[in-house]
């Protein structure tokens, strides 16, 4: 019994022992914790769209004649250090996505096919349909910035819907231009520098053929003077009409292009040499 008394004795000594040790060396200073993380290395701001026009990457999307894919286009990225890309598109009642990976050192032009749907890893694929209005969302980083500059923008394929998303740009296409697979969008810069202040943003229609583009663009902005459209080696002057805080503007242009080569992934990796062609980019004189 007395035996059985000691080790209960015993036990309970240990125990007030490693409570006393345990106790004495959080309470050593330099050991307290506060709870508080220290901010890491890498967390920066981020700024939405304060990347100044003559910095920013001219970017497009152009759709392809099978309309299974569209290529993603950016001159100028290779300023950066970093750079990723996310899109939201609407297929349908569905939002789908995508995600184009740009590798460092970024080249220019950097040039990627993304597809609108998915594939199996046994190579089966499927393709989004009733394609609308999409967000485009372009992460920068450049090297002695502790920022990470977001551009963000929209595009529309005008065959199922005429506006862009912010409601500040529509285009009605004649009904021989209805029939044509066509992106309009937000081009974030300029494939040739401007010295003239502008309004708004580029904007750009993108398309499978070098057919005639005509049709009515409306854009609801104040305070525009002028307007200019790049024809693929300058920028020529662009007749519009003002009424209050819009103006409109007929068009009737051929597009310029610009070869590229694109790899197929709903082909299985296949090689394709495509000519892109845009109408714009369409900038705004203050």
């Amino acid at each position: 019994m007395k035996r059985n008394q000691l080790i209960g004795l015993g036990a309970v000594l240990l125990v007030i022992i490693i409570g006393v040790i345990f106790f004495i060396t959080k309470g050593k200073p330099g050991s307290v914790t506060t709870g508080l993380k220290k901010p890491s290395a890498l967390t920066t701001r981020i700024l939405i769209n304060e990347l100044p026009l003559a910095e920013r990457p001219f970017t497009v999307l152009v759709p392809h004649s099978t309309n299974r894919l569209f290529t993603f286009v950016t001159i100028g990225a290779n300023k950066a250090q970093t750079a990723s890309l996310d899109l939201e598109y609407q297929s349908g009642d569905l939002l789908k996505g995508a995600r184009a990976s740009i590798d460092s050192p970024i080249a220019s032009p950097f040039i990627k096919a993304i597809i609108l749907g998915s594939c199996s890893t046994g190579g089966k694929c499927t393709f989004d349909t009733d394609l609308k209005s999409g967000t485009e969302k372009f992460k920068l980083t450049f090297p002695g910035q502790d920022v990470t500059h977001l551009l963000k923008g929209d595009f529309v394929f005008l065959s199922g819907q005429k506006n862009l998303p912010d409601g500040k740009v529509s285009f009605e296409p004649s009904k021989l231009s209805a029939k044509e697979n066509m992106i309009m969008m937000n081009s974030f810069g300029l494939p040739k520098p401007l010295t003239q202040e502008t309004l708004l943003y580029p904007v750009v229609i993108s398309a499978t053929s070098d057919k005639l583009i005509t049709g009515t663009m409306t854009i609801n902005q104040a305070g525009v003077t002028s307007a200019a459209i790049y024809d693929g080696t300058a920028y020529q002057p662009l007749k519009i009409v003002s009424k209050e805080n819009a103006v409109t503007v007929a068009l009737s242009q051929k597009p310029w292009s610009m070869n590229a080569e694109i790899t197929r992934d709903d082909e299985k990796g296949t090689k394709e040499s495509v000519t892109l062609y845009l109408l714009g980019p369409i900038v705004l004189y203050k």
